[in-house]
């Protein structure tokens, strides 16, 4: 260990190195995946009804709850997983593994066995239309089955991403979703309607859980998984902290559906398309700068581990959820920002059709979304902290808030519909949020003032920005001219990002942000033109 108040060199350059690059990586990663799910739906919706496309998105719902049968145990693998390495103790990881899988690969057989049995009951609860049932059935049931396998047998994943192996885990996920989105355009395009889109899934899956396999065995020459090493000891750990992540989990996940998931009893499946369509985009785009977070939970294990309650590491933790927290929400505030102020235009552009409330919905979980988002820095380092407790104080204020706000917009409109549910689980998200975020900073030892300064203020900065196109584009964009009304809204996107970039540069960013990202700039454009790079420190 070092002396009091510094950090080792060995962790403080393994966790610096491996944030850097994981987020860098991920982030790639999700922008052409946000790219290649920004063709989808459009394409989808012009194949198949609105309450088609609403089923595929329910199917989801459902595979996100049955999801959460296995959800604690692949949190553990991480978690642990990254201490372990840390600390050089790889039998024990193994022992964790090996476990886990025996664990999961039955759990996850009975739950589609019980889902299999269910099947009438699920078709009434869903409340399909009759000509949708035989759909209904092969696209669910394969769904849940894929989505069970994949989870049965994400022991590999987790196994990277505990040793935080940014690369091998990209080129597992890139090469599945853009395989799948090849198949997506072939056999929908061929008429397989959902059906087609459960077969690319099927694809993607299979894909993923071999490529995730073979890298994870080339990566971790110490990764050995046996039925021999089972371990009581693994069973007491995943019992422990897994069933408090399994609990916060399905409150997150109960929690970020709500809306899709009563809107099908309530309003139908055109409300649950409509809601879906409402928030695709913002999810989507949030879904990038998620990546610092993802890199947070094992980076804070993989400290705990080799610094476990020394001074090194509350100031290593502190500086990683400020810098973190503020890079994270500067980047959601670019993304969805721009989608607040010009919502209808996008969707225009889009979907080339318009869907009452859509635009509205669109903008509404924009906010939404941004809010949300700076809640996970906190999540995720309380969770590598072994304090996945924590999540409570997100989870359960969001839930009594959402047994306020949903009833009261039935209420104030007089009847159930997509836009009032919407509304509703928005307003309690952000109020929930608010509360985590006083919670969460005074857990890990920031100053609300400092946070408000360096986290929230910046983030809200680009919807000042993106409301001067707001105007223009809704007078220039139509859908009945996709193609003119696109070259539009990319001319105006590009102009909104070239100044928000000089405003984060010379208004947001201090001195040393400043001369770290032009830096790092110049090393990009050195690398291109193959110059010498610039030296750049890491702050």
């Amino acid at each position: 260990m070092s002396t009091e108040g510094e950090l080792p060199e060995d962790h403080g350059r393994t966790v610096r190195e491996a944030i850097s690059r994981n987020v860098v990586l991920d982030m790639a990663g999700r922008v052409g995946y946000l790219v290649s799910r920004f063709f989808i739906p459009p394409f989808v919706l012009a194949h198949v009804s609105l309450e088609a496309y609403g089923l595929w998105a329910t199917a989801f719902i459902v595979v996100s709850y049955i999801g959460v049968s296995t959800m604690g145990i692949s949190n553990v693998n991480v978690t642990f997983v990254a201490e372990y390495t840390a600390r050089r103790q790889y039998d024990r990881a193994n022992r964790l593994l090996s476990t886990g899988l025996l664990v999961t690969v039955p759990i996850c057989a009975a739950v589609f066995g019980l889902v299999w049995l269910l099947w009438p009951r699920l078709v009434d609860a869903l409340k399909i239309s009759a000509d949708l049932r035989g759909d209904a059935k092969v696209v669910v049931l394969a769904v849940v089955g894929i989505f069970l396998a994949s989870s049965s047998l994400s022991t590999f994943r987790d196994a990277l991403a505990g040793a935080q192996k940014g690369v091998e885990i990209q080129i597992s996920w890139i090469a599945g979703y853009v395989l799948e989105c090849a198949l997506i355009f072939t056999l929908v395009g061929m008429g397989r309607g959902i059906r087609g889109l459960a077969e690319a899934f099927l694809v993607r899956t299979a894909v993923e859980i071999v490529l995730s396999a073979w890298l994870a065995y080339r990566a971790l020459p110490w990764l050995r998984l046996s039925p021999s090493l089972y371990s009581r000891e693994a069973v007491g750990v995943l019992w422990s902290y897994g069933g408090v992540v399994q609990l916060t989990s399905l409150m997150a996940v109960a929690l970020n559906s709500i809306e899709r998931a009563i809107a099908v009893p309530l309003a139908g499946l055109q409300a649950a398309g409509l809601l879906d369509i409402g928030q695709k985009l913002p999810s989507m785009a949030s879904s990038v700068p998620s990546a610092f977070a993802n890199a947070f939970t094992p980076a804070a294990s993989y400290l705990r581990g080799g610094l476990d309650g020394t001074p090194a590491e509350r100031e290593t933790i502190h500086k990683l959820f400020l810098k973190g927290a503020r890079y994270m929400n500067l980047t959601t505030g670019y993304l969805c920002g721009f989608m607040a102020a010009i919502a209808q235009p996008m969707l225009d552009v889009w979907v080339g059709k318009r869907y009452d409330g859509a635009a509205y919905l669109m903008t509404v979980f924009s906010v939404t979304w941004q809010v949300h988002l700076m809640t996970a820095p906190g999540t995720s380092l309380l969770k590598g902290m072994g304090k996945p407790q924590g999540e409570f104080h997100y989870a359960i204020p969001n839930a009594i808030a959402a047994l306020v706000f949903i009833p009261l917009s039935f209420l104030i409109l007089g009847q159930w519909t997509a836009v009032g549910i919407g509304t509703g689980v928005a307003a309690a998200t952000i109020v929930s949020a608010i509360y985590f975020l006083w919670y969460s900073t005074r857990a890990l030892g920031v100053q609300g003032s400092v946070f408000v300064r360096r986290v929230v203020v910046p983030g809200f900065v680009p919807y000042a920005v993106g409301a001067l196109f707001t105007i223009p584009a809704y007078a220039l964009v139509s859908p009945e001219h996709r193609w003119t009304s696109a070259a539009i809204v990319i001319a105006m996107g590009t102009v909104y990002t070239v100044l928000m970039a000089v405003i984060v540069d010379r208004r947001i960013f201090d001195e040393g942000e400043r001369l770290w990202f032009r830096a790092i700039a110049s090393n990009a454009v050195a690398k291109l033109r193959r110059t010498p790079r610039v030296q750049v420190t890491s702050r």
